[in-house]
């Protein structure tokens, strides 16, 4: 089967109506040929507006990314806030504690030296006596020695 040209299998056509028909078939072929441009553009159109939907959602999921470590950033920082703040409050409750010992052991110390200082008083005023009775004795012997006549002496 071949093709033929439409104007060729209508018969007895005059030259103003194949006029016409090529005229008609021009405007035709511009409808056509608008309505393809125009398809073209609605098609470019809805491929560009995909490609920005696509940058959209691209750049949304970025944002949401962003957004994930800045809160994980600020949840670490926080983390790292609360263990350096304990760090702080058990450092300063072991130097309370050091320094409640230091007094704990400055008045034990200070008992200590006092009872050590209480001792050697006793111990020296028992001595003080012991030597005072060993005078008081030694004169008393000393006197009976010389209890006879002072005047040889002289």
């Amino acid at each position: 089967m071949s093709i033929t040209p439409v104007a060729a299998t209508t018969t007895g056509l005059t030259a103003t109506q194949v006029s016409q028909q090529r005229a008609t078939d021009l405007v035709d072929q511009q409808r056509l040929d608008d309505q393809r441009s125009q398809q073209d553009r609605l098609d470019q159109q809805r491929v560009q507006d995909q490609r920005l939907e696509d940058q959209r959602r691209v750049d949304d999921q970025q944002s949401v990314r962003q957004d994930l470590t800045r809160q994980d950033q600020r949840r670490s920082d926080d983390l790292q806030q609360v263990r350096d703040d304990q760090y702080r409050v058990e450092q300063q409750r072991v130097q309370e504690q050091r320094r409640m010992d230091d007094q704990q052991r400055i008045q034990d110390q200070q008992r200590l030296e006092d009872q050590l200082r209480q001792r050697a008083d006793e111990a020296r005023l028992q001595f003080d006596r012991s030597t005072d009775a060993l005078s008081a004795q030694r004169l008393s012997q000393t006197n009976g020695m010389f209890s006879g006549r002072v005047d040889v002496y002289l």
